[in-house]
């Protein structure tokens, strides 16, 4: 999947108008979140089994075992605690990309249904600001209101 802001961006680039560039980044923003969302349970089962393999070969060389909370893990963990599944899901678009941020929502709320609508909402609304912003919506309207 494409970056939302790569995609709205190419959207622009081929004359596509505000309504094309919006739905076409909405709909494959959502597909992005449905999709890794779904798949997040296998991937996660699968980067977990990896690094379990890579801890052992590194303890039976004798080396050290990677750290387990890096600075990335805090920050996501702080992240999660603080805002919940809504905090996830308003980073997800473009901060942490869909693919992440569709993992992490599955992974740490896969239990509570408002998780994936969440992040639905987020993808669209972020789409229509990005949107609004490269085909110059925003520019016509604060010409209305100067």
């Amino acid at each position: 999947m494409v970056k939302l802001l790569v995609a709205a961006g190419f959207g622009v680039g081929f004359g596509f108008t505000f309504m094309e560039t919006f739905v076409w980044t909405s709909v494959g923003g959502c597909m992005g979140v449905v999709l890794f969302y779904r798949l997040s349970e296998r991937l996660s089962e699968r980067w977990r089994l990896r690094w379990l393999r890579r801890r052992h070969e590194a303890l039976r060389r004798g080396g050290v075992a990677g750290r387990i909370f890096t600075r990335r893990n805090r920050w996501i963990i702080r992240v999660k605690r603080a805002s919940g599944y809504l905090g996830v899901a308003a980073l997800t678009p473009l901060v942490l990309t869909i693919p992440v941020g569709s993992i992490l929502a599955a992974r740490f709320f896969h239990h509570d249904r408002r998780a994936l609508p969440a992040l639905l909402v987020s993808v669209v609304a972020q789409a229509l600001g990005v949107s609004a912003a490269l085909t110059g919506v925003v520019g016509g309207i604060i010409r209305v209101f100067e």
